[in-house]
């Protein structure tokens, strides 16, 4: 029942913020990303539907298969680790952008099909000796700190644009200049496709 109430008001409160937002940015559109502006409202609620998918998962099996490949090279535990960092990294991303700081290291290969793998195994490498239940916990700490931040936020320092520490080509001196909207609509897109993975992976565990 508070489920529902709670989805009821984001819904609405949804409404009300874009209608806000076209009223006091009449014909104003980013640079790049999303055609329209998303409100904090919005971008709250994807956040909020990542949690309820992460809520979904902790209630599988997950001790009992976390040492299993999910891929060649990952196991279930290595997947919810990068999870978990990845959750790190766009709040720690989010906040220096909006606190108007910049950043002091680079992300290979970020945004681009081939991927950070670098950056990638570092982290999982890192994260291994950590107990399952720790990693769990640190994806649900993380995103709820970026909502209670996003919620912070009006639409000009949503859409402010910064240089990300993100460089698609793998140049270090090329770096990706987005906005903070575009960071979390990133995460959310992220966690949706391994979400989806580790899902589809369960599911032929128990057929």
């Amino acid at each position: 029942m508070a489920e529902r109430v709670l989805l009821k008001r984001l819904r609405r409160e949804l409404v009300e913020a874009e209608r806000d937002a076209a009223r006091e940015l009449p014909g104003w559109r980013p640079k790049a990303g999303p055609p329209f502006p998303v409100s904090a409202v919005a971008l709250y609620a994807q956040l909020e539907e990542m949690l309820a998918l992460w809520g979904e998962l902790r209630r599988q099996p997950l001790e009992r298969h976390a040492e299993r490949f999910v891929t060649a090279a990952w196991t279930l535990k290595d997947v919810l680790g990068h999870l978990a960092t990845w959750a790190t990294e766009f709040r720690r991303e989010v906040e220096t952008v909006a606190s108007g700081g910049s950043f002091d290291y680079v992300i290979p290969f970020a945004l681009n099909v081939m991927g950070p793998n670098e950056w990638n195994a570092r982290e999982a490498q890192a994260q291994r000796p950590v107990p399952l239940a720790e990693i769990l916990d640190q994806f649900e700490r993380e995103t709820r700190r970026l909502q209670d931040l996003v919620l912070t936020l009006p639409p000009p320092a949503l859409y402010g644009e910064a240089e990300l520490p993100l460089a698609p080509s793998g140049d270090p001196s090329q770096l990706w200049r987005g906005n903070i909207a575009q960071i979390v609509l990133g995460k959310c897109s992220h966690d949706l496709h391994h979400l989806g993975r580790i899902r589809d992976w369960m599911r032929r565990l128990t057929r």
